[in-house]
């Protein structure tokens, strides 16, 4: 049987930071998957798509064997939002490298997936706002949209009591996180 081999690019929140039981939802999914499916979280906490986009391919030729069933998983978006709120033309930077991205995966896999945004709460995390959250996700998922790609949509999953410090999910909400990734990822 072939093995399967998931690579994960994200942020802090794909990182785990937080989730002192079982270390994100990464390592949830991890324990829920087959003996021959690994999985690799190269998510870097504070990571934008300019910062993916600059070092995934890089990562990414030294993990892939092409004997393998190969995945690649992208989670980031939120500090693009941040980025946004604070310049309107980041919403052009942010899909040329979403798009770069996805261009360059289909080199490697067809299986491509992106794990929408979480919304913060605005009233510990003022410096975000859900007008920004929301068109960095809707962009994201249009993207995949338009590219034929796995989109899997997480905007009203976490409430603001499975959020540890505003922005990044508790225990509780990691193991949500990974329960809906299960449900959608084959």
């Amino acid at each position: 049987m072939k093995d399967t081999v998931s690579i994960i690019f994200g942020d802090s929140i794909s990182y785990g930071l937080y989730d002192n039981e079982l270390l994100g939802w990464v390592n949830r999914t991890r324990l829920n998957l087959s003996d021959n499916h690994y999985i690799f979280n190269l998510a870097i906490p504070g990571q934008s798509s300019k910062d993916i986009l600059g070092r995934f391919e890089i990562e990414l030729k030294n993990r892939y064997n092409e004997q393998d069933n190969f995945k690649l998983i992208f989670a980031f978006g939120i500090k693009d939002a941040l980025l946004l709120s604070k310049d309107n033309s980041h919403l052009n930077v942010f899909k040329e490298n979403v798009l770069k991205i996805v261009e360059i995966s289909k080199n490697y896999t067809k299986d491509i997936n992106f794990i929408g945004l979480i919304k913060p709460d605005f009233a510990i995390r003022n410096e975000y706002n859900l007008e920004d959250v929301i068109t960095i996700d809707n962009t994201l998922e249009e993207i995949c949209k338009n590219n034929n790609l796995n989109y899997i949509k997480l905007i009203d999953l976490i409430n603001e009591d499975e959020l540890t410090d505003g922005l990044h999910p508790n225990s509780m909400g990691h193991k949500k996180i990974s329960e809906k990734i299960l449900k959608n990822y084959n």
